[in-house]
C-alpha cells in the first residue's frame, strides 16, 4: 500500500484569508482528474478532513482520496492511496475517535466481479496505522454506505452492494456489516433480493443502546410505500419493519432531535411536485409522525443530499439538498443547479433557506453543522462547456446566517445599506446613507461582473445580462477602501 503523491492545485473562489470569526469560504478543488467527496468530519482543531475518490486519466480506475483543509479553507494536505494499481479503491466515511482517523471503504480485487470491505486507521497526520480487507459474497461490489460508531466502539456499517443478476442486469443488495474498533469482523448480513432497487442508506443506534434501526427501502410491499424503517438486533437481525410516514423514502441521514424523536430527509413517491422536494420528517421511536415539511426551489426538481443530508450541533440544524437535479443525468449534466441549504428549528420550520452555485451544474453530496454555528457543504461542480467527465470538488463554509462572509474589516459605523430585492431577477434596487459611493457585483470565479457609481441615495442597476446564481457584493468609498459586504442571489 502506498502513498502516491500531492496534489496541490487549489482554485479560490472567494475572498478568504483573514476571516471573521466564524469562519466561511467557497472554494473548488480542482484537478485533471474527476473527484468525488463522500464524507467529512471536523476535527478538534476546527479543520475538516474529507474522503472520496479520484479517477486516473490513464487506467480510467479510481483511487481513494482524502482532503485536509483548515477552519479558513486553506489546503493542509491533500492524499491519494493506491492499494492496488490494477484495481479500484474508494473511501466512503470517516469516524475521529480517540484522536484517531478511522474510514470505512472499498477495494476491488478482481474488478467488478469481487469487492473488499476496507478498514483504515489513520493518525491525524493522515499516515495509516492499520488495514484490514474483509470479505463479501463473491460477484458483489460496493455501490454505497453509511456507517456509525455504537455505544460499543463497534463500527456498524450499511448500504448496498450491486451485482449482475440472471438476465445480466444490475442488481442492488442491501447488507449490514459489524466490525470491531481492530476493524475485525464481527457479524454480516448480505441480503439477496429480486427486486433491483433493495436498497439500505442509514443506520441509528436506539437511544437505549439496545438496538439498531435502520433506514432501508423496497424490503417489503406490504405497505404500499418503499420507505421503510427496519429495527434490528445487535446480531443485524430484524426484529420488525415499519413504513415511513408520508411515502417518504431514499436518503434519510437520521439525526436525534432528543431521546425519543429523530429527523429525516428524503424523496416522496407522491405526486408531482411534493415528490422533488426535500421532505423532512421528524418522527418517534415507533416510527409515527411527528412534524413534516418540504422544500423546494420552484419548479425545480430537489433531491437530499447523497450521503449526509441532514446535520445537528447543538441547537443547530441543518438540511441541505441538490435544486435543479437532473435526474436522467445526475452527474454531467448541462442544467444550472444549486446547493440548497435550510437551517431549520426543532418543528421543523426554516430559520433562513439559501441557494449556492448556479453558473453551473452542481451535485452536493453532504453537509456538516460546524462547531462554530455554521454548515459546510461538499460536492462536485460540473461546466459541461469546459469539462468532459471531470468533476471538481466545490466547498461551501457559511456562518449560522448562511452567509460566505469577505475578509475585509468593516467600521463599526458602517453605512445603513438595503439592496432589494433579494433574490431578485433583471433589476438591483440599492439604498445607502452615504453618496459617492461605487458598488461591485462579483461572481462565484471572483470577476467583477458589474461596477456603478451610486451617486444618489437610491439606485437602480440592471442585472437582465448576468446568469442566474449567487454573486457578492461590495460598496467602496473615494479612498478605495471597502466599507460594506454582503451576498445578492439572481433567480
Amino acid at each position: 500500500m502506498k502513498k502516491l503523491r500531492f496534489l496541490l492545485t487549489l482554485v479560490i473562489l472567494s475572498f478568504s484569508n483573514c476571516l471573521l470569526a466564524q469562519h466561511s469560504f467557497e472554494k473548488v478543488i480542482s484537478e485533471p482528474e474527476d473527484q468525488i467527496i463522500n464524507d467529512v468530519i471536523e476535527d478538534n482543531d476546527g479543520n475538516y478532513i474529507m474522503v472520496g475518490r479520484i479517477k486516473d486519466t490513464e487506467s480510467a480506475l479510481y483511487s481513494s482520496y482524502i482532503i485536509n483543509l483548515d477552519s479558513t479553507g486553506n489546503l493542509i494536505q491533500e492524499e491519494i492511496i493506491s492499494p492496488n494499481e490494477s484495481n479500484s479503491s474508494l473511501l466512503f466515511n470517516i469516524h475521529l475517535f480517540n484522536n484517531h482517523l478511522y474510514i470505512i471503504g472499498s477495494q476491488a480485487v478482481t474488478y467488478p466481479d469481487t469487492s473488499k470491505l476496507w478498514y483504515l486507521k489513520l493518525n491525524l497526520s493522515l499516515e495509516i496505522e492499520d488495514s484490514k480487507l474483509l470479505n463479501i459474497p463473491n460477484g458483489r461490489w460496493f455501490s454505497y454506505m453509511n456507517s456509525i460508531i455504537d455505544s460499543d466502539t463497534n463500527f456498524v456499517v450499511t448500504g448496498y452492494t450491486t451485482r449482475m443478476d440472471e438476465t445480466n442486469n444490475y442488481n442492488n443488495d442491501a447488507f449490514f456489516y459489524k466490525l470491531d474498533s481492530n476493524g475485525d469482523s464481527l457479524k454480516s448480513k448480505f441480503y439477496t433480493s429480486p427486486i433491483p432497487l433493495h436498497f439500505s442508506f442509514d443506520i441509528i443506534e436506539k437511544f437505549d443502546n439496545s438496538s439498531y434501526f435502520a433506514f432501508v427501502s423496497h424490503f417489503t410491499n406490504i405497505f404500499g410505500t418503499s420507505g421503510q424503517r427496519m429495527i434490528l438486533d445487535k446480531n443485524l437481525d430484524s426484529l420488525a419493519i415499519d413504513s415511513i410516514p408520508k411515502q417518504v423514502y431514499d436518503y434519510y441521514s437520521p439525526v436525534y432531535l432528543n431521546q425519543n424523536d429523530i429527523l429525516i430527509c428524503g424523496k416522496r413517491g407522491a405526486e408531482p411536485p411534493i415528490d422533488y422536494a426535500l421532505n423532512v420528517l421528524s418522527i418517534s421511536s415507533n416510527c409515527q409522525l411527528n412534524d413534516y415539511n418540504i422544500f423546494k426551489k420552484g419548479a425545480y426538481r430537489e433531491h437530499p443530499a447523497m450521503f449526509n443530508s441532514v446535520s445537528k450541533y447543538r441547537n443547530n440544524i441543518y438540511v441541505g439538498g441538490t435544486s435543479n437535479l437532473d435526474y436522467y443525468n445526475p452527474f454531467w449534466s448541462n442544467f444550472n443547479s444549486w446547493f440548497h441549504l435550510i437551517r431549520i428549528n426543532d418543528g421543523l420550520a426554516p430559520i433562513w433557506e439559501y441557494w449556492y452555485g448556479g453558473d453551473a451544474y452542481y451535485f452536493l453530496y453532504s453537509i456538516l453543522a460546524t462547531n462554530d454555528g455554521g454548515c459546510l457543504m461538499v460536492g462536485n461542480r460540473y461546466d459541461d462547456a469546459t469539462q468532459e467527465q471531470e468533476r471538481d470538488i466545490y466547498v461551501v463554509k457559511v456562518d449560522s446566517n448562511g452567509l460566505i462572509t469577505w475578509t475585509q474589516e468593516i467600521p463599526t459605523d458602517k453605512p445603513e445599506t438595503t439592496l432589494y430585492p433579494n433574490p431578485g431577477t433583471n433589476q438591483l434596487n440599492i439604498k445607502t446613507s452615504i453618496n459617492y459611493t461605487d458598488f461591485e457585483l462579483i461572481n462565484l470565479n471572483g470577476q467583477v461582473v458589474i461596477r456603478q457609481n451610486l451617486d444618489k441615495n437610491s439606485s437602480a442597476i440592471n442585472t437582465e445580462s448576468l446568469k442566474s446564481g449567487m454573486y457578492f457584493y461590495r460598496l467602496i468609498d473615494k479612498k478605495n477602501k471597502t466599507i460594506e459586504t454582503g451576498k445578492w442571489i439572481k433567480k
